[in-house]
Formats: structure tokens, sequence, C-alpha cells
């Protein structure tokens, strides 16, 4: 003990160790789980993590910074598990951005203003099985200068194997539009000639809170089918448990009941249920859109027309049958030919060959 506190007398050095640096004590407030990913992440390029870490650290808190602390008797559960989930991401970019988002969130909690942003309750049915294998998809404009991102699309899919999720290319393969690219050059002043930016495919599962990211590996654009590969790295990665239990298009009949699951308007781990009202060809479903389905999709495409509710940002979700079995992606919405539209599950099952 007197060794211990003759140390913690003295100005710390670079190579003390972490324990040792915990047990001194700081002015920065107590350090949490997060704030450790945090650090493990800012130096996993490091030739020595270790010393990187306590490095980052003493300079955090030099700086004047402190940590900010969630479990403190201010904020209740919802409100914490709430602000990690909002913040996950933010790791990536190493211990002061991540405790800064906590220090955003913590204060809007605190001003009563956390909640504003209304988000569906998770479905009170039994479809968790369903949910572990069914993920929601955000394609981010990743500013890695400015340390943020921007969202400009989102989507659904559904695990296929242990590695790879299926959704559709409309999805996968999206780009920034010019409003977009103007909005973030404009309003948070990304100079899109000088700062380091890439377009990421960021993955959760329905019923998570774990980020991940992915790939694109495979691709059909004329079935409206893509394949993208779970990218797990160091903290970012979800469980993969894959939908096993394909049904073919042509064991499909009208009537049937039909689940379709995704996160239409941002409402995360939505589902809605239907039944088949029409099943055909891209060639026999063309005359519904005037022509202009096939500019897009083989005449062959295998379409399931069905009344199982979908909306912007359920494109790339599965559509069930009554026992699971995945049968289709939500990939339109119509007038025309009754409204929603999904890809049979035949050509996911084509692209893996």
């Amino acid at each position: 003990m007197n060794i211990l506190n003759s140390f913690c007398s003295k100005s710390l050095i670079l190579l003390v160790s972490l324990f040792l640096l915990n047990s001194c004590g700081d002015s920065g407030g107590q350090i949490s789980k997060g704030h450790r990913d945090a650090i493990k992440i800012q130096c996993e390029d490091s030739s020595d993590p270790k010393a990187c870490g306590i490095e980052v650290r003493k300079n955090f808190i030099e700086e004047g910074n402190e940590f900010v602390i969630l479990e403190d008797g201010e904020l209740d559960k919802d409100q914490i598990r709430k602000i990690k989930m909002e913040c996950i991401r933010q790791k990536k970019f190493g211990l002061e951005t991540y405790n800064n988002c906590l220090q955003e969130y913590k204060t809007a909690a605190i001003n009563g203003t956390l909640f504003e942003k209304k988000f569906a309750a998770k479905p009170k049915n039994n479809i968790e099985d369903l949910e572990e294998s069914v993920v929601y998809i955000e394609m981010v404009l990743t500013n890695y200068t400015k340390e943020a991102e921007y969202v400009f699309g989102s989507g659904s899919g559904v695990i296929i194997n242990k590695q790879e999720i299926a959704t559709n290319c409309h999805v996968a393969m999206a780009e920034p539009d010019k409003e977009t690219l103007i909005h973030a050059r404009d309003e948070y002043n990304w100079d899109f000639n000088n700062d380091k930016i890439r377009n990421l495919i960021w993955i959760k599962l329905l019923n998570g809170k774990e980020w991940a990211e992915a790939e694109l590996t495979k691709k059909n654009i004329n079935k409206d089918i893509c394949i993208i590969k779970h990218n797990p790295k160091d903290l970012f990665k979800i469980s993969m448990k894959p939908i096993e239990k394909f049904k073919s298009f042509k064991n499909l009949k009208k009537g049937s009941f039909v689940r379709a699951m995704g996160s239409p308007g941002g409402m995360i781990g939505h589902t809605s249920t239907g039944d088949i009202q029409w099943l055909g060809t891209g060639e026999e479903l063309d005359r519904n859109f005037g022509g202009q389905l096939l500019e897009a999709f083989d005449k062959d495409t295998k379409f399931i027309v069905h009344g199982a509710k979908v909306h912007s940002g359920s494109s790339g979700g599965p559509l069930f049958d009554k026992d699971g079995y995945i049968i289709g992606l939500n990939t339109l919405i119509s007038d025309t030919a009754a409204e929603n539209i999904a890809v049979s599950a035949d050509h996911i099952k084509e692209l893996l060959k």
C-alpha cells in the first residue's frame, strides 16, 4: 500500500500499467466499458496498443475532459439503453468523439428531448426467432476527417448463412443523391475534395443493439437481389443466425398466409401479415406498370403480390410463410398491381450457386 501511495503522488509516465492508472484515480471521472472499447479501437493500429491506450486516456484527462457517466442516478434504464445504442457507432472514431456523443444524448435526456423521435414498439407476438435472422441496414456517408456520419438510405435484409445477408440491390448499391451531398457540404461543412469520405453499409439485428459493417459481394441487378457479407471487425460484429428454410415459388398458392418483416419509415422491427394475392413473372406483371417494369427486371423474374403492408424501408426485408420459411424479399410497392410486391426467394438461391 505504501508503494502504491508513493507512486500515485508522482507524475504518471507512459509505461505505467492500466491497473495502476486506475488505482491512482484521476480527475476525469469513472471510465465505462464503452470508453474502454473506444480507446481500444483508437489504438488498434498502434504497435503497442496498451501503451497507446494509456497515452490516449492521459491526454484526454489533461485536456480537461471528463468521462460522461450514465449510471449516476440522473437517468433511468430506458434512457441509458437508448443513449448507449445511439452512440455505439461513435466508438469507431475514438474516445473523445464517443464521450461527446454520450454527453450530447445525456443532455437531451435531462432536458426531456431524448425520445422526441418516436419509434415503433417491438411487436408483442411470437416472432422472436425470426427477428434473430433479420437485419436493419443503413447506407452511410462516413467522413473520417470530420469524424461524423450521414445516413442517406436504409432498408432490410435476411441472414442466409453464417456470413451472408440477402437484400435488394437498390438498398445495397444505393448512392447519395445530389441533395444529400449539398446538405452535407452546406450544413455540416464537409469538403468532398479534401475530406476522407467513404460509403459504408451498417447492419444490426432487428432485436439487437450491436452494429457491424458489411460489404457487397454478389449481385443480380435485373432480379434486384444482392448479397452483402458480414464484415466483423473488433467490437463491430453481430450474431449471425441464418434462415435455412426456403420455399420454392412453384409450391406457393394464392390465399396462403404471409408475414413481412422490415423497418419501414425507420420503424425497426415492424411486422405485418396478409396473404398471397397473385403469383407470376415480370413479363406478366409488366402490364400493370405501363411497360416500365421490364426496364429494371428480367421478364422471367418471379413475383409475389401480397397483402402484408410494406413501405419505404421495407425493401430487402423477408417475406415468410406460416411455417417461417422464406419465400421472397419485399421489393416494390405499387398502386396499380395491388400494393406490395416481393421477388421470389428462388432468385436468392440462384445467386448463391
